[in-house]
């Protein structure tokens, strides 16, 4: 990490003391303690990390504990070991100094992280969110992880409620702010679309004074709040975007390419990943590279060798020949009819077969949203295996679209799913494998790999 003595760490969270030890990493895992490492002890859902901090200082490694946990020069006493771990990360920014591009939006934000870091990596050294880090523990961990040859940081933000993105752009203000889009995901504890997008714009307050908005231009509850930016950049397919997008095409393995129109100049696209949504995600990324002086030639050049986050329309292969979507990541209505549609544009002469699971946090719409999703699936797939709680919901709007009942498949949980799977699909086959992550069916990918 970037060097962190223990005694500045210390006057950060308001003790004073002269020990002048290198932090080597910041953790939350009591496993991970070595000499020189810093644990902030954190209330879990299943234990307290306080329980451990005797454990990280054995090993030699220093803690923050929430006051009254026992005094030791090793240790650092304050109200909130979380707020402190925040306020450290902030502090440390700060200090370094190294621009932030912030991403958040209802779907696509963690491709669109990864686009954006391959895109200003052709000219600096990136460090970005690692898999989900994208939250109140997760957002400070990374930050506290920049080494110092890092010369740009690309933070996602996630949400689930209003404030949480506010308290996150307080910690790394961004100097770039992108929004992808707003759907209804979160409705269980925001209650409407409004709402939602009111949460997502919260990124665009938090910009520093001079930042700049990439905004996607086709969605209406974004342009809604572009207001809140000086700077804004536009991007999309619709002609009233400064960065857009024509002459889509897709090839027999999903991948996208399309002109790209900047000013009078229009350059062609070719994505090396599936999916036609990637579209905006891979604009936005552009976008963001025009903010920081990289050239679109070496942008569009850039793309091709971003590397992803698991499990979002990764195309893997079954021993035995089987092609495999593994999208198990997350998954909400929008999401789901994107991957449906990537899944007939690449099947060929596949038969097509949709496992899908349970979509979460979709408050009133959830029934009708995962009957809409039955009916998606009846328009693509030629055996549909729905999994979950809400695996009714999806046959019924499946066989309200006229899909056949004898080829839908309904599994009340995974593991009765997979005491059948092979019996399901062969290795001709093309297999989608989508729901929310609490459904867990990278379990299905997993088994259908080994087979």
């Amino acid at each position: 990490m970037y060097p962190l003595t223990f005694a500045e760490a210390a006057r950060v969270l308001g003790k004073q003391c002269s020990d002048q030890t290198i932090i080597e990493k910041v953790i939350i895992d009591s496993r991970q303690a070595a000499a020189g490492s810093l644990f902030f002890a954190l209330p879990g859902t299943k234990t307290d990390g306080h329980h451990f901090v005797g454990d990280v200082l054995e090993a030699g490694g220093f803690a923050v504990v929430k006051r009254g946990w026992g005094r030791h020069q090793r240790v650092i006493e304050v109200d909130d070991p979380l707020l402190a771990l925040q306020e450290l990360a902030k502090a440390h920014l700060a200090k370094i100094g190294v621009p932030v591009v912030a991403v958040t939006g209802s779907n696509g934000k963690t491709t669109t992280k990864d686009f954006t870091a391959a895109v200003l990596g052709a000219k600096y050294n990136v460090w970005k969110t690692q898999g989900s880090y994208n939250n109140e523990i997760g957002l400070p961990l990374t930050i506290l992880s920049i080494e110092p040859m890092h010369e740009v940081l690309v933070l996602e933000m996630g949400m689930r409620g209003l404030g949480e993105i506010k308290r996150l752009t307080e910690i790394a203000p961004p100097q770039v702010a992108v929004i992808t889009n707003v759907y209804p995901v979160h409705l269980e504890r925001l209650g409407s679309m409004d709402r939602i997008a009111e949460a997502k714009a919260e990124i665009l307050m938090g910009l520093k004074p001079g930042g700049t908005a990439v905004l996607n231009g086709d969605d209406a509850y974004v342009r809604r709040h572009a207001a809140k930016a000086k700077h804004v950049l536009f991007y999309g397919k619709g002609v009233n975007n400064q960065l857009r997008a024509e002459n889509i095409t897709v090839d027999s393995l999903g991948r996208v390419g399309y002109d790209l129109r900047w000013n009078d100049q229009v350059y062609r696209v070719q994505l090396a990943v599936p999916g036609v949504h990637n579209v905006y995600n891979s604009l936005a990324a552009v976008g963001v590279g025009i903010q920081f002086g990289i050239p679109i030639s070496i942008a569009i050049e850039a793309l091709p060798a971003a590397e992803f986050s698991g499990m979002r329309l990764e195309i893997e292969h079954s021993s035995d020949g089987m092609m495999i979507i593994n999208d198990a990541y997350n998954a909400s209505p929008a999401s789901m009819e994107a991957a449906l549609a990537t899944m007939v544009q690449i099947a060929g002469q596949r038969r097509k077969v949709a496992i899908l699971g349970d979509m979460y946090e979709l408050g009133p719409i959830s029934d009708s949203a995962h009957e809409q999703v039955g009916v998606w699936a009846a328009q693509a797939g030629d055996l549909l295996v729905f999994v979950g709680k809400n695996a009714h919901l999806m046959s019924k709007g499946a066989q309200s679209a006229g899909f056949s009942p004898s080829n839908i498949r309904i599994y009340s949980t995974v593991e009765q799913l997979l005491s059948e799977l092979n019996q399901l699909v062969s290795k001709e086959d093309l297999v989608l494998v989508k729901a929310s992550r609490a459904a867990a069916l990278e379990q299905v990918v997993a088994a259908l790999k080994a087979r």
